[in-house]
């Protein structure tokens, strides 16, 4: 039972962060990006229902899962936000519009 209360306050705690990351006024994301990460969580929340409902399943397992989807979405919103900031700062290829390139 311990097992699942520390693997539950993480999916807890990645889901907090998801949320932090999209609330930012300062951050935008392609659509394309935000239907994958929606798909990660959706299945997410799939997961988390079986766990609920199926009490003979392998819950380890099915933890590993859902964690490892709630990592790829939040990679996706944190990979892009770092991306871009790596864009504009890319002297080798400067962007037209963006201060400091002539």
């Amino acid at each position: 039972m311990k097992f699942e209360n520390e693997k539950a306050y993480r999916v807890k705690s990645l889901s907090q962060d998801i949320l932090e990351h999209l609330m930012e006024d300062s951050t935008s994301y392609n659509c394309e990006d935000l239907k994958h990460v929606i798909e990660m969580l959706a299945r997410s929340v799939s997961d988390l229902v079986t766990l609920y409902t199926d009490r003979e399943g392998d819950h380890e397992t099915a933890f590993k899962g859902t964690i490892s989807k709630m990592r790829i979405s939040y990679n996706v919103l944190q990979y892009k936000e770092t991306s871009k900031l790596v864009r504009k700062q890319d002297k080798y290829h400067p962007q037209p519009g963006i201060e400091g390139y002539k």
